[in-house]
Formats: structure tokens, sequence, C-alpha cells
């Protein structure tokens, strides 16, 4: 997985971000720096879309975009703090495809676990989330003129609860290669091509699945999703097929 990360404003001397208790540039720069340390560490490719010098605010916004897709990411995430009157609060993710709704949504739950207000999925179109051509998402981690954001707020935590929305928690382990499993299909759900959402791909690509413990031969978690290789080619003749981890878990057999 090749994700792109935006790490807001940072491009003196246009370019700096809002000044609250704490300086948007440092905290953007703090959970970015260790959200791409963590996402290579797990195995991705991560490319830095964050420009380190601008002729403007414009510019700047181009120049991450234009990262972005030249580098063909498969996911685009900017990292922002929000402001206001210093008694908002919480944390907020803008999104326009139904594909980056999905994702967004993955990481806010996992950023309020932090005990941050649920401000919501929004769709407002900013320039880096309606210009790049992969699913987007613009992340206002919460504000930063708010001192009860601010006693709560840890960039090692923020970084983690991102990484984890983007790619499933930590616990969700690739198979060992001496055991053997199964998925077991808790609710009716789809086979999928891709963890693009069911609704996104062609009705020909999407096969039902009901509820029931399936053999497998191979499995993996990813973008919190279960890719698992069916011993059964009655369910497609795909090598492997993406499964919403919600709708699904692996049992290992004895």
């Amino acid at each position: 997985m090749k994700f792109g990360i935006d790490i807001g404003h940072n491009c003196p001397p246009h370019d700096t971000g809002a000044t609250g208790i704490q300086q948007e540039d440092v905290l953007t720069k703090a959970v970015g720096t260790k959200l791409i340390q963590k996402l290579k560490a797990a195995g991705h490719t991560v490319i830095d879309c964050t420009p380190t010098s601008a002729s403007g605010v414009n510019d700047s916004l181009r120049q991450r975009v234009n990262k972005a897709n030249a580098n063909n990411v498969n996911v685009f995430i900017s990292i922002h703090f929000n402001k206001f009157n210093t008694i908002a609060n919480g944390a907020e993710i803008f999104a326009i495809s139904n594909t980056s709704k999905g994702i967004a949504q993955s990481v806010l739950k996992e950023i309020v676990k932090l005990g941050f207000n649920n401000r919501k999925v929004k769709s407002t179109g900013f320039y880096v989330i309606k210009n790049t051509q992969m699913p987007a998402i613009l992340i206002e981690c919460c504000f930063c003129d708010s001192k009860v954001d601010m006693d709560r707020f840890d960039a090692e935590k923020m970084a983690e609860a991102i990484k984890d929305g983007l790619i499933g928690e930590s616990d969700h382990d690739d198979p060992k290669p001496d055991k053997k499993y199964s998925l077991e299909i808790t609710e009716k759900t789809f086979l999928k091509p891709s963890t693009e959402q069911s609704s996104e791909l062609p009705k020909d690509s999407v096969i039902d699945i009901v509820p029931g413990n399936y053999p497998i031969l191979d499995v993996r978690f990813e973008e919190n999703h279960y890719w698992v290789k069916w011993s059964d080619k009655s369910k497609g003749n795909r090598d492997g097929h993406f499964v919403f981890a919600k709708h699904a878990k692996v049992v290992e057999k004895d």
C-alpha cells in the first residue's frame, strides 16, 4: 500500500498554520512524522507530500496535490489541527467520495477512542482532497486553541490512532505458515476485488456470501479488510477476495 502523507502547512513563510495554545505547524509535524514512521514500520510505502518552499499558499497546496498524483499513491492523508473560539473542541475529518468517507469513518472512530469529541465526517471540498486523483481525507485532529483538547493531545497516541484507522489494529497479524485457518462470515456481506466500497465496484465483480465458516488457503489483514484466498473456486475465478473485517473473523483450526 502506498500512502501520501501531507503534513499540513509547515511551508514558511507563506503557509504556517493556525496559532493557538500550541502552533498548528508544530502539532502537524509531530503527528505526521510519527505516522510516516508507523506506516513504514508496518511495511507500507509512504510519500511525504509536504513541500519545503512555495511562492504562496496556493502554490503550497498545488505542490502537495501534484506530488500525490505524480506518485500514484493509493490514499492521501492531510494532517491538520482546528482553531475557532477556544471553546469548540474535538476531531472531524473531511472526505468527498464514498471510498474516502469510509476511510475517514474508520480513522475518526480510532481518534474518538482517545477521548476527543466526535465532530463527524464532513464533505467540504478543500483543495487537497478535491484535486487528488485517489481517495483522500483531511483530518482535523482536534483544536489547537482548546485547553480541553490540548490537555488530552498526545502526538504518539494520535499517530497510532490514525495508523490503526488506515491499516487496522496491530493485533490483526498475518497468519503463521504452520497453521491452518478458516474465515467465519458473521453477517451477509460481499467478496470484493478490492477494499473499495461495494457500491463503487462493478456489480459483476461483487459476490454475495452468507454467514458460515469457510476454509481458506491464505489470509492477511489490510485497510480494515481481510484478503483471503479460497480453496473453493465456486467463489469466483479471482486468486483472492477482500471481505470487510467487521463482517468476518479469522479462526485458527486445530
